[in-house]
C-alpha cells in the first residue's frame, strides 16, 4: 500500500462511522447515500489490506485495527482541516477577538484534546482559556451553575438539559512491561492496577472478568499514574485504550468491546449563549 492509495473522502468516511457508529450519520454529514458510505468503506479496507469494522446484526463496530487506525487518523484530518482553514482565512482574522472560556476535563482526556485546544488558540491568541482537572460529578456540577461552558470526557448520564457530542471511543487494554508478566499476572490473579473506585472506568471494570474475586486492587488518580507504576514494576494495569502507550515501550492488549466501550464527549448546556469564540473553540475541539 502507498499512501498516494488513499484520498480524504475515503478517510474522513471511516471517521465519521467510527465517531457516531453508523452509515446514515456519515451519510447525512458528507451529503451522500448510505450505499456510497459502505462503498468507500470497503475500498478503504481493501486499501489497507485489513478489515476495519466487524459488521454485526445491529450496526457496525470497530476491529482492533480500527481502533489503532482511527486513533492515529484523527489528529491527521484535524490538523489537515486547520491548514486549510489557515490558508484560506484572512491574515490575523481572528487576532483581535477577546473572550473567556472556561472547561473542566477529566485528567485522562487531557492528552486527546491538548493538540485541539492548542489548534484553537493558535487562531485566538487572545482569548483566555481556562482549563479545570476535575471529576465527573464536579464537572457535571459546574458545567449546570455556568462556572464551565464545556466539559470533556465520559458521562454514562448526563443531567437534564446538558447535551454533549461525541468526539472519540475507548475500549479498554491491558498494560505491562511485558506480554508475559501481564498475562500471567492477570492469570493467577495477583495485584492489578486501575482508575479509582466511582469513575466511569472503574463501573465498567465491575462488569469484567478481570476483576472477579480478585482481592488485591492498586486505584490510581488517572491513566498516567497506573503507566508508570507499570513501568515501576507494580504489576499490569488496566487503562483506556486512548490512554494506552504506543511505540511498543510497553506491552499493550485491547481488551475490546466486550469489556466495555466508553464514549469520549464534549457536553454543554442545552440553549446557553455562546460567544463567538466559544463557538469556534467547539468547532475546534469537536472535529
Amino acid at each position: 500500500m502507498r499512501i498516494e492509495d488513499l484520498d480524504f473522502a475515503k478517510l474522513r468516511a471511516f471517521q465519521l462511522v467510527a465517531t457516531h457508529g453508523t452509515l446514515g450519520a456519515a451519510a447525512t454529514q458528507l451529503g451522500l447515500t448510505i450505499p456510497a458510505i459502505s462503498a468507500k468503506l470497503k475500498r478503504l479496507d481493501e486499501v489497507l489490506g485489513v478489515p476495519l469494522f466487524k459488521r454485526l446484526p445491529n450496526g457496525l463496530t470497530l476491529t482492533p485495527a480500527g481502533e489503532r487506525f482511527l486513533r492515529d487518523l484523527t489528529p491527521l484530518l484535524h490538523d489537515a482541516e486547520q491548514a486549510m482553514a489557515r490558508v484560506q482565512a484572512p491574515d490575523n482574522a481572528h487576532s483581535e477577538e477577546t473572550g473567556r472560556i472556561t472547561v473542566a476535563i477529566g485528567g485522562d482526556y487531557a492528552d486527546f484534546f491538548v493538540p485541539r485546544m492548542h489548534s484553537f488558540l493558535s487562531e485566538f491568541p487572545r482569548v483566555e482559556l481556562s482549563m479545570r482537572v476535575a471529576r465527573r460529578s464536579d464537572s457535571l456540577a459546574a458545567l449546570q451553575a455556568g462556572k464551565a461552558d464545556f466539559c470533556m470526557g465520559v458521562f454514562p448520564r448526563l443531567p437534564q438539559g446538558i447535551a454533549a457530542k461525541v468526539v472519540a471511543r475507548t475500549t479498554l487494554s491491558l498494560i505491562g512491561r511485558t506480554e508475559a508478566e501481564a498475562e500471567a499476572e492477570i492469570v493467577e490473579g495477583r495485584r492489578l492496577i486501575i482508575a479509582p473506585r466511582g469513575t466511569a472506568l472503574r463501573q465498567v471494570l465491575r462488569q469484567s472478568p478481570h476483576m472477579e474475586g480478585r482481592p488485591n486492587v492498586l486505584e490510581c488518580p488517572t491513566c498516567a499514574t497506573a503507566l508508570d507504576l507499570v513501568r515501576l514494576g507494580s504489576g499490569p494495569a488496566i487503562v483506556h485504550t486512548m490512554c494506552a502507550p504506543r511505540g511498543g515501550e510497553l506491552y499493550a492488549r485491547d481488551l475490546g468491546d466486550r469489556h466495555g466501550l466508553m464514549q469520549v464527549v464534549v457536553a454543554y448546556r442545552r440553549g446557553a449563549l455562546r460567544t463567538r469564540a466559544a463557538e469556534a473553540f467547539y468547532e475546534h475541539v469537536t472535529r
